[in-house]
């Protein structure tokens, strides 16, 4: 009921169109109803006296035929514009709900990520959405106003014509009621099954695309394809089950009770008939009979769409659990950089409770030093720079700048004045300019242009002869990964960063390339304060502070000249890749 209140309370933005297609749907309705009564008096006022006393009245006919046409004209457009308006607000409701579920995406906390894969949150954020708009919106608001609507209309006009045939008929809807709550409950488990099937699938397939060539390369194909058509096959076996379940719902009863009703009609008055008591006209029995038709073909069609509507209630579900996960903003206070002084003051940090990645970091970076992080895989480098961009919040200690803790301010101005070059960059489908310049339209092309020159990618103006509106193809797979650090590395320098991340930039490129971003470098460190993860320990060897790390805790510390004279792991290292 909560889910169903929260989807209704979309409608407030859509007011008029709702009071539009409520009025279409009014005049739609008692258009539709009118229809057997004007065939009712055709009958009984025009037909049968012609009958009785042969004489054709071509003029009365015609004329009740085109009031009987006109009517049912003015009913079937009433019902099209009720369709019409309906859809056109629904389509407009469900995109604001795709806003912000996205626009939400946009705020969770990178742990929300950890441990959900992409496919489930695209299948929530599009699969989901849409089964709202088509089940919820489209065919299940607009189908029941409707239904209750002629429901309504139907019953008062067939009381006003036969009180008695009203009340058998009124004891049909507490029975179909009955019906419907017992096996909605039924659906709705099968359609959250569904739905959690669904995304499954949905994340399988992202993950068998993404690692495709780890796949390939290590010939796991069978094993991906066997776990994927397992889950197949599940969602399979739960859809036959939902089929036989809507299939005896929407038609069974529904056909019976319909059948039983019109039997019992002509029975009724069948044996009138036979008794000489048949007390209706036979334009009333017609009113009778279509009307009957009329109660159960909303019925009908309502039943058609509940396994629909249920459907749109397991995602209803999912979409708002998504919601309602918390965003990462832990305080409105903004954030304001001084001169970029950092302090690790007793930082300790798990990803999992109790398993510590950092344990009891104490060291200080003042405004404008160049320090490095080194250490083997698993040692907790890149952890610091998430501690520092607030991805997470350490488990114990603080994080100072400029002599103020971080978790007290707003997440994104605390990284207002930070740059990050990845290990592995990411370039978005679009252009060179918009990979650079992100669209911020306060940076100018010509910094986008000298930005690229500065890094050593002068060359890539010229890649066409677009220039900056090269178009970059999904994940920049045309360019070297050389070219994409660069790209990356243009972009860190756009926006004028005091404090620099370089994750591991150089690890992925060859010795041309490394001398041309670590000249780049020595330029754009000036007046900054640059974090370097470094995996080419030759390019830290002018760093002001040398970080070495191991199982989370800080074992060396000092310059390049001076951990070499420690003769401990950082000599190592340096020896290891000197060969």
């Amino acid at each position: 009921m909560k889910t169903i209140k929260r989807l209704l309370s979309y409608l407030r933005y859509e007011k008029k169109g709702v009071l539009i297609g409520l009025v279409c749907l009014l005049i739609s309705t008692v258009a539709t109803l009118t229809g057997p009564l004007v065939a009712k008096y055709m009958i009984d006022n025009v037909i049968t006296p012609m009958g009785q006393s042969h004489v054709f009245n071509a003029r009365a006919v015609l004329l009740w035929v085109g009031i009987y046409v006109a009517v049912n004209l003015i009913g079937a457009a009433g019902g099209y514009l009720n369709r019409l308006y309906m859809k056109t607000l629904s389509n407009r409701v469900a995109k604001r709900i795709r806003d912000e579920v996205f626009e939400h995406v946009q705020t969770l906390p990178v742990s929300y990520f950890d441990h959900l894969p992409a496919g489930k949150v695209v299948s929530k954020i599009t699969s989901d959405t849409e089964s709202v708009r088509a089940n919820f919106y489209v065919n299940g608001i607009s189908t029941l106003l409707s239904t209750v609507v002629m429901l309504v209309g139907v019953y008062v006009t067939i009381f006003l014509l036969n009180a008695t045939l009203g009340l058998v008929l009124l004891f049909l809807v507490p029975v179909m009621m009955l019906w419907q709550r017992t096996v909605a409950v039924m659906q709705k488990k099968y359609y959250s099954e569904n739905r959690e099937l669904y995304s499954q699938l949905s994340g399988q397939l992202n993950e068998s695309i993404q690692g495709a060539g780890i796949v390939q390369a290590f010939q796991q194909e069978d094993k991906i394809v066997a776990e994927y058509e397992a889950t197949a096959t599940s969602w399979v076996e739960v859809g036959r089950k939902e089929l036989i379940l809507d299939s005896y719902f929407s038609w069974s009863l529904v056909s019976l009770l319909r059948n039983f009703t019109l039997f019992g009609i002509v029975y009724y008055f069948g044996m009138q008939f036979i008794g000489g008591t048949l007390g209706i006209s036979a334009g009333l029995l017609y009113a009778f009979i279509d009307y009957i038709n009329r109660v159960y073909e909303p019925i009908q069609t309502f039943m058609n769409v509940v396994s629909g509507f249920q459907q749109s209630m397991a995602a209803g579900d999912r979409v708002f659990e998504l919601m309602d996960t918390p965003s990462e903003e832990s305080g409105e206070e903004l954030f304001t950089f001084d001169e970029g002084r950092i302090e690790f003051k007793d930082v300790s940090f798990e990803y999992t409770p109790g398993v510590p990645v950092l344990k009891h970091l104490n060291f200080t970076v003042e405004p404008g030093q160049t320090v490095a992080f080194v250490g083997h895989t698993g040692s907790g480098k890149s952890s610091i720079m998430n501690l520092l961009f607030r991805f997470y919040d350490p488990t114990s200690g603080a994080i100072l700048i400029d002599g103020k803790n971080t978790r007290d301010f707003n997440r994104r101005s605390v990284r207002s004045e930070m740059g990050i070059v990845l290990q592995d960059p990411y370039l978005f489908t679009g252009t060179i300019a918009s990979n650079v310049g992100l669209n911020n339209e306060s940076i100018e092309t010509e910094t986008i242009r000298d930005a690229l020159i500065k890094v050593g990618g002068g060359h890539l103006l010229t890649k066409s002869d677009k220039g900056l509106d090269y178009e970059v193809k999904e994940k920049g797979m045309d360019f070297s990964s050389g070219e994409r650090q660069l790209i990356s590395f243009a972009r860190a320098i756009v926006f004028d960063p005091k404090i620099l991340i370089l994750d591991e930039a150089t690890s992925h490129i060859d010795t041309e390339t490394e001398e041309i971003i670590q000249n780049a470098i020595n330029v754009v460190k000036e007046g900054r304060t640059t974090f370097i993860i470094a995996h080419r320990l030759s390019t830290i060897a002018h760093a002001d502070q040398i970080f070495v790390l191991d199982k989370g805790e800080i074992v060396e510390r000092g310059t390049h000249d001076e951990l070499l004279q420690l003769q401990g792991q950082y000599a190592e290292m340096v020896a290891l890749q000197k060969g």
